[in-house]
């Protein structure tokens, strides 16, 4: 952000890594006192994918640096602010197209189209949010940039701004102000801000070791016996192209007679294709590759000795083993607990994704899912409205095709696959899906995790609390009584069915009690008890 060029990835790294440090601060500003939230987690996660191709990059233009970082961030987005963030860092790198060095004006304008790009990509704004912020800082900066000699300046009247409009939040966000917390989202980005403020003042931000939480997927070790001679393909031959072709479709009809558990993900505008194949003949899979671009992260083992998977997991390697048939239909579902995987694939759910509230997927995640599935019609069900927008986004991103049932809970996924039928047409199967979440009410009991007010009432920390969507239904210290409570508001004349899920954590006797309470008082309805092993929820409610 100054005349040179490598101080714009500087400031990208002190963004990141400054994001990085202060990310639990932006989980703990979630509205609802609940154990995931998860937007610093996200943001965090969408803006490590954006620096590490920043930082492979071997080109020093401005704009490569910047598109970079869209592109990265594009395919690790995770949650509803990682994908917002994607939309941020893609329409800054629109501001700053066919730029050599940022000037206070290229940089307004720059932060204007990275504005005006979000709200393009959310279909009904809401102020009060990151959105706001982003605006509001760039309105400042269009106003404002012609009174500041140098970027170090305009900078650090940019990242002032920026807190001043995160201050207003609850103002414009009455649930922010009841909860007593800014924006998290708005908070994400105005670190961002100032970590790049940080590094144009020279100041040095350390890396943020690697943690648990932010290990997007653990390396995951395939072993096989000392020496398998009966594998028809021997070499797993794994690598990324770099390239601005779009179309991936010849480089797959071209790999596809070399092996099986074959892997295309990318293109689409993303820069990046990354390919899985087991083969014997590694070397004509990268003489195909090469001709699209520059290769990176080539491997290949011999897998009738020990190897590792590193580009995708073992699950991922597995199901395209399966796909080597088109079907009509493939369904990819979000998913959280063992129980809740066992239902899904019950219901012959074809993709699992692990994920939900604790650990949003990426858009990445959902594209490798659809370009490992062959099928002629794709549905995604992302079970949680903070993953709807990545859902969407992967969907644009594919060229195959794909439809998104905007799921917001587990019991609406498992509903619209009930009404899912495969001989009718696309159009008529998302219609009857999309019908059926209109019937079903999903409720969760879980803890409180910090003091709260809500709707007058005084909810200390550690209570149990059981909510509704965005409200807070019923809480207190007994689970039973909480539960209980929850269903009484979620229940009327129109309800047929009660489902309890139960969590990790509880065994089905320590739900005996509240079952046997349950069937009495509903006694003309019918109420059934499913293990869904989820994590931090004592109970996810459905009633239909």
């Amino acid at each position: 952000m100054t005349n040179k060029i490598v101080s714009l990835k500087s400031c990208i790294n002190g963004a990141v890594n400054f994001l990085l440090m202060n990310k639990d601060h932006v989980n703990t500003l979630n509205v609802f006192p609940v154990p995931d939230g998860d937007t610093g987690t996200n943001m965090g996660l969408t803006s490590k994918s954006a620096l590490k191709q920043v930082n492979e990059l071997e080109s020093d233009d401005v704009y490569e640096v910047a598109l970079a970082a869209s592109r990265g961030s594009l395919m690790g987005a995770r949650g509803n602010s990682g994908v917002i963030l994607s939309q941020f860092l893609r329409g800054f790198a629109e501001g700053l197209k066919d730029k050599k060095t940022i000037t206070n004006k290229d940089l307004a304008k720059a932060l204007k189209s990275a504005s005006d790009t979000t709200y393009k990509a959310v279909m009904k704004p809401t102020e009060g949010t990151i959105l706001t912020v982003g605006r509001e800082t760039a309105d400042f900066a269009m106003k404002n940039y012609s009174k500041y000699d140098n970027t170090l300046d305009f900078m650090e009247a940019i990242v002032k701004a920026s807190k001043e409009s995160l201050n207003k939040t609850p103002e414009k966000l009455p649930v922010l102000k009841e909860a007593g917390v800014v924006d998290s989202g708005g908070a994400g980005l105005v670190y961002l801000f100032e970590g790049a403020l940080k590094a144009l003042r020279g100041e040095v931000i350390e890396q943020v070791a690697e943690d648990e939480e932010l290990k997007k997927k653990e390396q995951k070790e395939i072993s096989f016996d000392d020496y398998d001679k009966d594998l028809e393909f021997g070499y797993c031959t794994e690598f990324v192209i770099r390239t601005d072709i779009d179309d991936t479709e010849d480089l797959k009809n071209k790999l596809m007679p070399l092996g099986d558990c074959l892997l295309v993900v990318g293109g689409g505008g993303t820069g990046v294709i990354k390919v899985h194949v087991h083969t014997n003949n590694p070397g004509r899979a990268l003489e195909y590759a090469v001709e699209l671009g520059q290769l990176q992260d080539i491997k290949i083992d011999n897998m009738r000795y020990q190897h590792t998977e590193t580009l995708f997991d073992e699950s991922e390697v597995e199901n395209a083993r399966k796909n080597n048939i088109k079907k009509k239909y493939a369904i990819v579902s979000v998913s959280m607990g063992e129980g809740i995987n066992e239902v899904f694939k019950s219901l012959n759910v074809d993709y699992i994704i692990e994920g939900g509230q604790t650990m949003n997927p990426s858009t990445e995640d959902f594209v490798k899912a659809i370009d490992s599935l062959n099928a002629d019609h794709i549905i995604l069900l992302p079970n949680n409205s903070n993953i709807v927008l990545a859902a969407n986004q992967a969907k644009e991103l594919s060229e195959k095709d794909v439809y998104v049932v905007e799921t917001k809970s587990v019991p609406q996924g498992i509903g619209a696959l009930f009404v899912f039928d495969e001989e009718e047409d696309p159009e008529a199967n998302i219609e009857n899906m999309n019908e059926e979440l209109n019937h079903i009410k999903t409720g969760s009991v879980t803890y409180a995790v910090r003091d709260t007010n809500s709707n007058g009432s005084q909810i200390k920390k550690d209570q149990i609390i059981g909510l509704t969507g965005k409200e807070i239904e019923s809480f207190g210290d007994n689970l039973d009584e909480v539960t209980e409570k929850l269903i009484e508001k979620m229940v009327d004349d129109e309800s047929s069915v009660i489902t309890l899920y139960y969590g990790n954590g509880l065994e089905e006797e320590d739900t005996e009690e509240l079952m046997d309470k349950l069937e009495e008082i509903y006694d003309e309805l019918d109420v059934e008890l499913v293990r869904g092993a989820q994590p931090l929820y004592y109970y996810i409610v459905s009633v239909e």
